[in-house]
């Protein structure tokens, strides 16, 4: 063996006996080992970084939070859900036949319309509907209540239709946050006329609630039938829907108490049943759902989308219709008979 291996090998026997001297030594810093010093720095160092990731952490989930609350600060009033489909096609031509000839009253009311004169009309929700885009075509033909606005008022009001005041998207149009020149906050619900749908819908909700007053019902103010344009306009609920605060990013800590969750399930069994007793003809909404149900800065809840409603008369208990809604929102009986009652 040669002087240098040996000269090596007598160096790593030395390397090997002085590394555990040197971690048991005792260092300058409060007399404590090197292996306990070299320990805490390691310790100290995976703190800095927990809480550096934290502190990351809570400033993104901050930022979603602000986020969903200026988004509930919107007033957003859904449209129908996207995930409203027609659950089953059930054969019910005779009942059809029936259902149309039970032909339901709506009754004369009085209309304000955009020049400051009154307009009486009624209207028959037993009409069939070839008759609907007639029924539409010309501001003295509308039915139910409430002001008439001008294409051009709306316009201003939005600005324009701008994105920028976009509060809702769905599937039958866009809402958006409006003032009017009154100062008065509104939500406008510009229908897309997909095949008819517009106005068919426009005839359905200022129908079912263009006369109602409740408190936890979503209020129409007016409408637009302006040309081919079809628009609702809704009292502005200022705090987002009762999915919103149920499945979104609220925070660590829900602010929707007990008592809060008792008082919405409350009010809006309320708003149910003045729709099925306290009106005439009844309204079965049909569509009853958390992201229906706007609440305002107070937690009180108000019903809204009504494009699904159906009316029921004072002498029938039911009405024979396709099964349209969301599911897990349809009633099951509902769903295998299409007979619609003020239950459903």
């Amino acid at each position: 063996m040669s002087d240098f291996d040996t000269e090596t090998k007598t160096n790593t026997t030395t390397t090997n006996y002085n590394l555990p001297h040197k971690l048991t030594s005792t260092t300058p810093f409060l007399n404590l080992k090197l292996y306990v010093l070299i320990a805490i720095l390691l310790i100290c160092l995976l703190l800095v970084s927990f809480l550096i990731f934290l502190c990351v952490h809570l400033r993104r989930a901050s930022r979603k939070r602000n986020k969903m609350r200026v988004k509930h600060s919107s007033g957003s009033i859904p449209l129908v859900s996207k995930e409203i489909v027609e659950i089953k096609d059930l054969d019910f031509k005779e009942n059809k036949e029936r259902d149309e000839g039970n032909v339901v009253n709506v009754g004369f009311v009085k209309m304000e319309n955009g020049g400051g004169g009154d307009v009486e009309m009624g209207k028959k929700s037993g009409e069939s509907s070839s008759s609907i885009s007639d029924d539409i075509s010309s501001v003295e033909e509308n039915i139910g209540w409430g002001r008439w606005y001008s294409l051009k008022e709306l316009e201003i009001a939005t600005r324009g239709f701008s994105e920028e005041n976009v509060i809702g998207e769905g599937g039958y149009g866009v809402v958006y946050r409006g003032v009017l020149q009154d100062g008065s906050v509104v939500a406008v619900k510009n229908l897309l006329n997909n095949k008819g749908q517009a106005e068919k819908e426009f005839k359905v909700e200022v129908e079912a609630i263009g006369k109602v007053r409740h408190k936890n019902l979503v209020r129409l103010i007016g409408y637009c039938a302006d040309g081919s344009s079809r628009m609702l306009v809704y009292e502005y609920v200022d705090n987002g829907n009762l999915e919103q605060w149920l499945h979104g990013d609220v925070g660590p800590v829900s602010p929707m108490t007990w008592d809060i969750r008792m008082n919405i399930a409350i009010g809006t069994a309320k708003g149910l049943a003045y729709l099925h007793e306290g009106l005439e003809p009844k309204v079965v909404h049909r569509d009853v759902k958390s992201s229906n149900i706007l609440l305002d800065r107070k937690w009180n809840p108000k019903v809204s989308d009504f494009g699904l409603a159906k009316l029921l008369g004072s002498e029938a208990s039911y009405v024979t219709t396709r099964v349209m809604g969301t599911f897990g929102y349809v009633s099951p009986d509902y769903a295998s008979t299409g007979m619609l009652n003020e239950g459903e």
